[in-house]
């Protein structure tokens, strides 16, 4: 199956870096690699230049303003609360699952992370389908999806990351250059 519903990279990386702004996540040295993709891609802003000029280590204030201010410069989209955030970054991981066919357990346990710390319900299937897999892998038997098998747990984990993408696109607008 095609993935669709997978956002550009540059787009990913600014979702993520906003996403990860709302949340309080470490990310001065993705910040900064953003900020220079940002450039590199024709994005205007005079806040993206100080952005860029800083070294490490940054001050997560001093960051986050910057990060804020970046948005408001380009219009970007920005997640209303801490939820939409999480389905933010969880669009990239489960984007990284559908491009793989379901081959890509690394990405299925951070998606089940961030449902585990955040608890934002629409994730809740994903901590299960990685138990579930966990389970079929080590002993060909689980409980926790109906009708996971061992042969169909990747194509299971595919449509489930595609179906999840359908019903939770990306707002446009995250390069700052449209």
């Amino acid at each position: 199956m095609a993935a669709s519903g997978v956002a550009s990279s540059l787009a990913r990386r600014t979702a993520e870096v906003l996403a990860k702004r709302q949340l309080n996540f470490e990310m001065s040295t993705e910040a900064l690699d953003w900020g220079w993709a940002m450039i590199d891609a024709g994005a205007e802003s005079d806040t993206l230049y100080a952005l860029t000029a800083l070294t490490p280590p940054l001050h997560w204030g001093e960051l986050n303003r910057l990060i804020d201010q970046i948005a408001r410069d380009l219009e970007l989209p920005q997640p209303g609360n801490d939820q939409d955030a999480t389905r933010w970054l969880a669009h990239g991981h489960l984007s990284d699952i559908a491009l793989a066919n379901g081959d890509d357990f690394a990405a299925l346990k951070k998606v089940s992370r961030l449902w585990f710390d955040h608890e934002t319900p629409d994730l809740a299937p994903f901590y299960r389908l990685k138990h579930a897999i966990r389970e079929v892998e080590t002993t060909g038997q689980q409980g926790h999806v109906p009708g996971l098998t061992l042969g169909n747990w990747k194509e299971q984990l595919a449509d489930a990351a595609q179906e999840w993408l359908t019903r939770h696109p990306l707002p446009a607008g995250f390069c700052g250059l449209e």
